[in-house]
């Protein structure tokens, strides 16, 4: 395989032709009002600043600037750049060597010229806005093109923009994922978007662009013909453009908000303040209404954290942007308090070939965590110089407490209500209850712990643009630390049912453990951009070939201290309840030999790579382009494990040599013109991946009673071949866009934990091995369509499709069994909205159909259905009145548990009055008002289905009252 890519690469490398007798140079005028180009430039081109160069016009493209061609001659050169009705513009550049011979200006933005001002009467201007416009490669929605809720934060703002959707707390465009959110081009809190969306309100946004962002080195980088830096990084963001207005100065909100019952409350305030070159926000939260959740009105957007539970939090941060001369300062600390209350209840089937096990599961979690993050920056960007210099650490500290209860039954339980099953067995004389008869084990678990963790980290980057040749030396040095402590006291109560052999028996279990964790390491990366970029009459192309070395070194140091007491139980004590963690007396217990230990592991890396990229265009002024990018790293990793057991009572010494290679493959074609623009893009990648050292050395854990873990020294290296492709097309003149999305995956090798279940003793033991035949496949199709008067309606659909071929060993004999099980999926989402008269309105149905199925013949195949519809209205009335509704109905069936296959509506509404010019706003806010509030989840495997139902926040009324500010500068007198 490496022989192939090696000879399409030399042929590749052999079609570039080196030596150029002509040159290129291609400039990017742009309007700043309209962000136009601007066509038809006089240019004026001095060589040495003495002498006037002719030139002839190649193309003055719409998409692709204004092109003319001189002829090849090394030395320094300057360009008058001039328009009628605008101002002049200069800009310099060097020829100095062959293999480059083009040379593409940045954006250079041309003001118009003052003109003479008369007086004319009042006249009237009614704008029509397009919501949604593509220029180039980049997509641009206008703020002002929607109608939003008094009040309205960025989050609702993007609910509504055509093709964008939020899942799982991450923005996708087009399906296509957004990489981070910025605002005026710069980070704003980087990894948290959560405070943006949330914090910054709707009216500032003038416009949001989303588009490819080149890293920030890439100013040092030569531009190809459409101006993009050749070889830089780039990543797709969503950047929030603020209104002039709000530029410089100060703006910002604080809301409060008190409802009922059980005493809800919310507190928010957020400040920005800025200037030409500086940048200072802050931001407070405190609530106990899980008040994570953005674009409520769409219907379908979900939480940017997992809300499952109920939560009590208080956060806050600030951030920080300095610019000085060439140099930047950044920053932001976030810190954060949450109390959680998640109760979780789980239906599940294990599958085997001589019967299947069924489970119900009853876990009650409360945790209290304080989270500490801070990011710093210091980047400094000369001319042909670049640095960057990124600090970070992040604190967690946590207290938490885990009431669980279980049992496992030889067929399942027939129950009038969620978990019933459980309250009996588990109540006083439950062994007698109708429940008992097909019980195998019932077990009862409390534990209480403390843990926290200290991650520092350390990147240093730098670039530099070598002065003949454009050519980039790249260095990066990352150092990183990090310690993990956890305290813990577990108490298990065991009593073994009468559909076991071991009935009337059972344990108590009393434990005390410690875990520690430390890691620290460096990573040290080198590269070299030898850049290809020669001038072709008829066509564009050029190569970049960037050789690379990284070397890591990692350590690591795990510490296991358990101890244990084991209490066999027989006749009345079997009705005896769970020992609290605070009762156990740590002197009663003795060493836990099979848990406790310790090891210290080394690793190093070395990891020699090659990348290559290939760009080529049939014309300068065809639209048409097609990228290559070809990565191979082949990674040697040596480790040295040194392991000491008290089990054994001495020590353990593995050494090992892995060589782990990895290749991708990317192809993307473009074409743009003035009527569309088309994507196609094909990805391949192929690695490799060694099991966990820790296989290697004979042990098991048993920490869990009823979970035991095996290490498999004979497992093999793992290798996985992963294929998608995509498909974009957006019509400029009508605005409707398609996408299509397809992938597969193969792994062969693949660690699959082999599942063997004893039916005595209800003690399930896992071990590691190497298993071939899991593969998955997914395609989706998005059309987003606009039509009727003033693209008012909004049509979206989206339909995906997906099979997982799941492959694992699981048995409850000697013998292990292979078993597959077939899952596939099939998506519908549909939306339309509606917007008149200052009103929105909208529509939405999603449907999901899940069917698992196997040859196995214990197996009870599955058909089950998720089914949401919903319905938005938000009007927005005279005298700045506003009412706004959601009703959703989730509805699910074909599941197993006859308790999980219900209907729930739930209704949201609000209603607001906004008075002093909107800067005030008093806003009455009901939640689940029908209480019907459910989370339930689903999944299945080759080992088994689990159907999960979690805690939500309860119905509430809370009234809010919000108040907006925004002080500008003063303006100087005349």
């Amino acid at each position: 395989m490496k022989r192939y890519i090696f000879f399409i690469l030399i042929a590749f490398l052999q079609s570039i032709p080196i030596i150029a007798q002509k040159y290129l140079i291609n400039i990017y005028a742009v309007d700043p009002i309209s962000q136009e180009n601007i066509s038809d430039l006089n240019l004026t081109i001095m060589y040495n600043d003495t002498l006037k160069i002719p030139y002839k016009v190649i193309s003055d493209n719409a998409n692709n600037g204004f092109t003319v061609e001189i002829d090849y001659k090394k030395g320094k050169y300057s360009l008058l750049i001039e328009k009628k009705g605008y101002k002049s513009a200069r800009t310099s550049f060097e020829i100095s060597h062959k293999r480059n011979s083009f040379y593409s200006t940045s954006v250079i933005y041309l003001d118009k010229e003052r003109t003479k001002t008369r007086n004319l009467g009042e006249a009237v201007v009614r704008a029509t806005h397009i919501k949604m416009v593509h220029k180039r490669d980049t997509i641009v929605y206008d703020a002002a093109a929607f109608e939003l809720a008094e009040g309205s934060m960025l989050d609702a703002l993007i609910a509504q923009l055509p093709g964008a959707e939020l899942k799982n707390g991450q923005i996708t465009v087009n399906g296509k994922l957004i990489e981070n959110l910025i605002v005026n081009g710069e980070d704003f809190f980087k990894g948290n978007p959560k405070v943006a969306l949330e914090n910054l309100p709707a009216y500032t946004v003038k416009n949001i662009k989303v588009y490819d962002k080149a890293s920030d080195d890439a100013y040092l980088r030569k531009k190809d013909i459409r101006g993009k830096a050749i070889g830089a990084e780039e990543h797709f963001v969503m950047d929030v453009i603020l209104k002039k207005a709000y530029s410089k100065g100060w703006l910002g909100n604080v809301e409060g908000g008190y409802g009922l019952p059980a005493d809800k409350y919310l507190g928010k305030a957020f400040v920005l303040g800025y200037t030409d070159k500086n940048r200072f926000s802050a931001f407070g939260n405190l609530n106990n209404i899980v008040d994570t959740q953005v674009g409520s009105l769409s219907g379908d957007w979900q939480n940017q954290w997992d809300q499952n539970g109920k939560l009590d939090v208080k956060l806050g941060g600030i951030e920080y942007i300095i610019n000085h001369d060439k140099s930047q300062f950044w920053g932001n600390a976030v810190l954060t308090h949450e109390e959680t209350n998640t109760e979780n209840k789980n239906s599940g089937v294990s599958f085997f070939d001589t019967g299947d096990i069924y489970s119900r599961t009853h876990t009650r979690l409360t945790e209290k965590k304080t989270h500490l993050l801070t990011n710093h920056r210091y980047k400094y960007s000369g001319e042909r110089v670049f640095f960057d210099l990124k600090p970070m650490i992040d604190y967690m500290k946590n207290n938490n407490s885990n009431i669980n209860q279980s049992a496992q039954f030889l067929s399942n339980p027939m129950e009038q209500y969620r978990m019933q099953s459980l309250d009996s067995l588990f109540s006083y004389n439950g062994l007698n209850t109708s429940f008992a008869k097909d019980l195998l084990n019932k077990i009862e678990k409390d534990r209480k712990g403390k843990s926290d963790w200290l991650i520092a980290n350390l990147d240093i980057d730098a670039r530099a643009s070598l002065l003949k040749t454009n050519d980039m030396l790249g260095f990066s040095l990352k150092s990183n630390y990090r310690h993990d402590n956890m305290n813990r006291l577990s108490s298990y109560n065991k009593v073994y049912g009468a559909a076991s052999t071991l009935k009337n028996t059972g344990e108590n279990i009393l434990q005390s453990s410690y875990y520690g964790f430390k890691n620290y390491g460096t990573q040290v990366h080198a590269n070299y951009c030898y850049i290809i970029n020669p001038y072709q009459v008829d066509k564009m192309q050029y190569a970049v070939i960037t050789p690379s070395m990284d070397y890591i070194i990692q350590h690591y140091e795990y510490t296991n201290d358990w101890l244990k007491f084991n209490d066999l139980l027989t006749g009345d004590k079997l009705q005896n309840s769970i020992i609290p963690p605070s009762a156990i007396d740590k002197g009663s217990l003795s060493v836990d030999e099979n848990n406790t230990n310790h090891s210290k592991l080394n690793r190093h890396n070395y990891a020699p790579g090659l990348q290559f990229q290939y760009t080529y265009m049939p014309s300068l002024n065809s639209g048409k382009k097609l990228d290559m990018l070809l990565m191979l790293v082949d990674n040697i990793q040596y480790e040295r494990l040194r392991y000491h057991s008290h089990r054994y009572l001495s020590d353990t010494l593995v050494m090992r040599t892995c060589n782990m290679f990895s290749s991708d493959l990317v192809m993307e074609y473009e074409h743009i013109t003035k009527k569309f623009k088309r994507e196609i893009a094909f990805k391949y990648r192929y690695s490799q991946n060694a099991s966990g050292i820790y296989n290697k050395v004979n042990s098991l854990n048993d920490s869990d009673p009823i979970n035991v873990s095996i290490n498999n020294p004979n497992l093999q290296n793992s290798a996985s071949h992963n294929i998608s492709s995509s498909y974009n097309f957006y019509n400029n003149s009508n605005h409707r866009s398609v996408a299509l999305n397809a992938s597969y995956k193969r792994t062969k090798n693949a660690e699959a934990n082999a599942h063997i279940y004893n039916r005595e003793t209800g003690v399930n033991t896992w071990i590691p091995m190497n298993i071939n035949g899991n593969w998955s496949t997914s395609a989706s199709v998005q059309y987003t369509m606009p039509f009727g008067k003033e693209e008012a309606f909004q049509l979206n659909l989206i339909t995906s499709s997906s099979n997982v071929h799941s492959a694992d060993y699981a048995t409850d004999t000697d013998e292990l069994e292979r078993s597959v099980v077939n899952t596939h999926t099939l998506r519908q989402n549909v939306s339309l909205k509606y917007h008149v008269a200052k009103c929105d309105f909208g529509i939405r149905g999603n449907m999901a159909w899940v069917k698992s199925h196997s040859k196995r013949e214990s197996f009870e195949d599955i058909s089950a259905f998720d089914i949401t519809s919903s319905a938005t209205a938000l009007l927005n009335l005279p005298h700045d009145w506003q009412i706004g509704t959601d009703i959703t109905l989730y509805c699910r069936r074909g599941y197993s548990d006859n308790t999980l296959n219900t209907s729930n509506w739930v209704w949201n509404a609000s209603l607001a009055k906004s008075v002093l010019k909107g800067s005030l706003t008093f806003k009455l806010n009901a939640v689940d008002m029908l209480a019907q509030i459910s989370n339930v989840q689903h999944t299945i495997n080759a080992q088994g289905r689990t159907e999960t139902w979690v805690n939500s926040q309860p119905r509430y009324v809370m009234l809010h009252v919000i108040y907006k500010f925004n002080v500008k500068p003063r303006k100087k007198a005349a």
